[in-house]
């Protein structure tokens, strides 16, 4: 890897150098992968569209990793590795990229994947009138592409901007075939086609979606498996029972709660994730009630996190003081959240004016983590003096109305990107294309500006504490706690390894006879 910008090498691969994360467990055992077998994995499926333009819900981008490749590509540790491209040169200051690409590459319907290839993908999430999902996130640093040569393209960045080459490993990156593209138009989402190690066969919905091995794939060696079945399961414990009985080969998003009936099941093995999602509280800080920073205060000091801990993650969880997970280069361990504290809830609740009776809307999604959350809340709150009422919403639906901001008061969770920006931006900068709490903020604005702006760590890291300290006096979300989860896979599934995204990757799995 070519880099001739050290700062911005720092700032691309600072995860990998400074993150303590949790091993996955068991570890890999290093033995020669078998051939054939169709992987069986279980999952509550939310997925609208196989279209990486347009993904958005989580259960997507489980498929996109295997029918697509990305630019670069993430490692365990958020380290940013070269996938199709092999190498990268950085120079002016930052602002101009030079991606050289893999040879001989084809999209599944037989075209080549070259420098073309990637200046479409990325023009196409630029252009306002596709109306990419991503668009928001690359508009304001990507001025344009250029193609040098067949295997060379040039990204002319409006400021220097090091989260780019971790993006370019997750759905911005995700390349398509332009001509599969054209040809099914707004259907594509129905008839992905790239370059990855699985080709898309059939999509039913509400049962599966089945990708099988492409037998031409660029990776030498790659894949082992002959296809891998996603099956909508609806729930964690229908996802275990066929697990237990073999009818699936792995089963996701498993709280300790999940596991306890598999614990001891020798037939299975359990892998912790890295990094836990970050579960919080948010609320629509732009509108009534949650306009009044008391009712605010008031509400988290309400919040028993140790308790929703104890109860949801049978006390296994890191309580969050901030959207930062220890282990992370840009966390900051002087941070506090509010303290649970009955006392002072109803200080500011009485400063905020609130009415005894005055119902509050708890939406929910009907996930079981979310239920349970929810509930707890609910009853915390009463303790304070506030009522809520739970208003449940589809787990299918619940993502899309969430980012929408057409629900308000609910839990959400989300997981790290390599790089703060990633998360941070995205949800508390006003233009963030998640700020699903309508925060809006100028100050947050011009430190999020300044930080995404270097690549120099040492100047970064004292702009994300400031970030951070200033989303606890503000309160758009109340922090509850880093998950942990697990994936449960039959002991013959082999290669299974956690990014620290958690989003599970098949492509290099194999299953023993």
């Amino acid at each position: 890897m070519l880099i001739k910008s050290r700062k911005f090498l720092i700032a691309a691969i600072g995860a990998a150098t400074t993150v303590g994360l949790l091993a996955s467990s068991p570890s890999a055992v290093a033995e020669t992968p078998v051939r054939g077998g169709t992987l069986n994995v279980g999952f509550p499926s939310d997925t609208k569209t196989l279209n990486p333009m347009f993904s958005v819900q989580f259960t997507e981008r489980q498929v996109l990793y295997l029918v697509y490749n990305t630019l670069t590509k993430l490692g365990p540790d958020f380290s940013i590795n070269p996938e199709l491209a092999t190498k990268w040169d950085v120079s002016d200051g930052g602002k101009k990229i030079v991606f050289h690409l893999q040879k001989g590459v084809k999209f599944h319907d037989g075209t080549d994947f070259d420098a073309e290839a990637v200046k479409w993908n990325i023009d196409q999430r630029l252009d306002e009138k596709v109306g990419s999902r991503q668009r928001k996130q690359l508009a304001p640093v990507i001025n344009s592409v250029d193609v040098m040569d067949k295997h060379t393209v040039v990204f002319n960045l409006k400021k220097p901007f090091p989260a780019l080459l971790g993006m370019l490993g997750q759905r911005a990156g995700f390349m398509a075939s332009p001509a599969a593209s054209k040809k099914w138009g707004k259907d594509f989402g129905s008839h992905p086609v790239g370059t990855g190690a699985f080709v898309f066969k059939k999509w039913v919905r509400g049962s599966h979606i089945l990708v099988e091995r492409n037998k031409d794939y660029w990776e030498k060696g790659l894949p082992y498996l002959d296809a891998v079945k996603f099956k909508d399961t609806s729930a964690s414990v229908v996802g275990l029972q066929s697990l237990g009985n073999g009818e699936l080969d792995y089963v996701g998003q498993l709280s300790p709660n999940d596991i306890r009936p598999i614990t001891n099941n020798s037939d299975i093995n359990l892998y912790r994730a890295t990094v836990g999602r970050w579960y919080s509280l948010q609320w629509h800080v732009y509108e009534p009630p949650f306009d009044n920073i008391n009712l605010r205060r008031a509400i988290a000091h309400a919040i028993d996190r140790k308790k929703i801990v104890e109860i949801t993650m049978a006390g296994k969880a890191e309580i969050a003081n901030g959207p930062t997970p220890p282990g992370l280069w840009w966390y900051d361990a002087s941070i506090k959240s509010y303290s649970y504290d009955l006392a002072k809830s109803k200080e500011y609740l009485k400063k905020a004016g609130y009415k005894a009776g005055t119902e509050l809307t708890l939406y929910a999604s009907t996930a079981s983590i979310y239920k349970q959350i929810s509930q707890l809340v609910q009853e915390q709150l009463a303790a304070a003096g506030i009522t809520a009422k739970i208003k449940p919403v589809s787990r299918k639906e619940w993502y899309g109305r969430v980012v929408k901001r057409l629900v308000n008061f609910t839990p959400t969770r989300w997981t790290q990107r390599p790089d703060p920006d990633g998360l941070l931006y995205i949800l508390f900068h006003s233009k963030g294309y998640a700020n699903s709490t309508g925060y809006n903020n100028p100050k947050m604005d011009a430190l999020l500006d300044e930080a995404r702006g270097t690549g120099d760590l040492s100047v970064r890291k004292p702009l994300y504490s400031k970030i951070q300290k200033i989303l606890i006096e503000d309160i758009p979300n109340v922090p509850l706690f880093f998950a942990v989860e697990y994936g449960a896979a039959r002991k013959n599934v082999r290669g299974f390894e956690w990014i620290a995204d958690q989003i599970p990757r098949f492509r290099e799995l194999w299953k023993t006879k």
